[in-house]
């Protein structure tokens, strides 16, 4: 199982249509011209026909039989026939409602700024270009269908490592294809830097502060080849490792020491939050296994303990604090599960998954029985009152005379 040192980049994760009243002649459109003409489409066309048309002619409403949210829409017309003819304004419908010229007058909200039906009359003239790959479908794909396509939710695979001329140069795979992208923009890679400026970037990399002039001189009176390993080696072993990358975490986490709205009665700060930091510094420092850095923070309470000892599994539900430092929305059980969820899908998944709150996804694989299943599990999980015991026993007299 990868740890903590090569998952770093993980800990960085940090996841409308609505409808105008044009359709184009019966005769086929044009097709798409070229790049060009689609980004303009795209740019300047689309959002005025989102903005003022789609929401009396799209997907949920069809008034006068007219759709503008797609090119089979706009073949289509409406009851009145074509509204837009490629190439020519004067027998375009569109553009004389748009241009209040004549009995219809669209949109019946305003007339549209002079700019906006420039840009109608602009795109008409033009072949009244729509992409052929049009995203704003009849029907709605389903969530589970959508996915199918979805790139984030494609198959883990293995892409061929592409051949390069300067095999030299390449010290590992993932060269091959940084140095390929270079090679096909006629580029080449930036010339070593000296090994000042090389210390200087590690230094603030792992631990957010410069080396010292002690470390650099060292560093650079070292020639062996084992050099830049040594310091990079000691960089990792440092706290100060753990410290800079922890915050990453904590700030996936959402980590505070406040708990946001509470009652007046209630005290709006964690006492113990910064448990959960120590936590998180510490476990990056150990290089603790990354799926046993997750599982901690998720189940602590509910791993055994035969495997460690007694004091070091209760130093490890400080972990917990990742579920349970988050808001308290003046104590509104549904809104907490609701944060909770939150924290674990975008941290852990990537997606935001709380918009199932209230419905179904629309292109991700996320209905609202499965968010609503996770809410289940979180309603059932019990927070004690009193925080448990975490740190390690004191053998000094006055924790004696404390306990006494």
């Amino acid at each position: 199982m990868r740890r903590l040192r090569e998952v770093t980049g993980i800990l960085l994760l940090v996841w409308a249509w609505c409808s105008c009243r044009t359709v184009v002649a019966q005769s086929a459109l044009p097709p798409p011209a070229d790049r060009r003409a689609v980004e303009q489409f795209e740019r300047d066309v689309r959002p005025i026909l989102v903005e003022h048309c789609q929401s009396c002619h799209g997907a949920k409403k069809q008034e006068m039989s007219l759709r503008l949210d797609s090119a089979k829409g706009l073949l289509a017309g409406g009851d009145n026939g074509p509204v837009v003819v490629p190439g020519n304004l004067q027998q375009s419908l569109l553009i004389e409602a748009v241009r209040y010229a004549g009995d219809t007058k669209m949109p019946p909200r305003g007339k549209l700024s002079d700019a906006e039906i420039a840009t109608l009359e602009k795109w008409v003239q033009a072949g009244a270009v729509w992409p052929a790959e049009d995203s704003t479908t009849a029907e709605m794909p389903t969530p589970g269908e959508a996915a199918k396509h979805h790139w984030a939710f494609q198959p883990v695979s293995h892409p061929l490592i592409p051949t390069i001329k300067s095999q030299g140069q390449a010290k590992s795979s993932i060269d091959n294809f940084i140095l390929a992208k270079l090679e096909t923009a006629q580029l080449t890679l930036s010339p070593p830097v000296d090994r000042r400026t090389l210390i200087r970037r590690a230094t603030f990399d792992l631990h957010g502060l410069p080396p010292t002039p002690e470390e650099v001189a060292a560093f650079e009176a070292d020639t062996s080849s084992e050099a830049y390993t040594h310091v990079v080696n000691r960089l990792l072993s440092s706290p100060l490792y753990g410290e800079r990358w922890g915050r990453h975490w904590l700030d996936v986490a959402r980590y505070s020491d406040t708990k946001g709205y509470v009652r007046l009665n209630e005290n709006p700060r964690y006492p113990s939050s910064w448990t959960y930091r120590d936590y998180v510094i510490q476990a990056l420092n150990d290089d603790l296994p990354f799926d046993q850095f997750i599982l901690q923070q998720l189940a602590a309470d509910q791993l055994p303990t035969e495997s460690s000892s007694e004091e070091g599994h209760s130093q490890a539900l400080a972990a917990l604090g990742y579920l349970t430092l988050g808001q308290r929305f003046l104590n509104s059980t549904p809104d907490i599960i609701d944060d909770r969820i939150d924290v674990v899908t975008r941290g852990l998944l990537g997606l935001t998954v709380s918009c199932a709150r209230c419905h179904d996804h629309k292109f991700d694989p996320i209905p609202t029985a499965d968010y609503y299943s996770l809410y289940g599990v979180f309603a059932n999980s019990v927070e004690p009152r009193e925080p448990p015991l975490i740190l390690p026993k004191s053998n000094s007299a006055q924790y004696a005379a404390y306990l006494s």
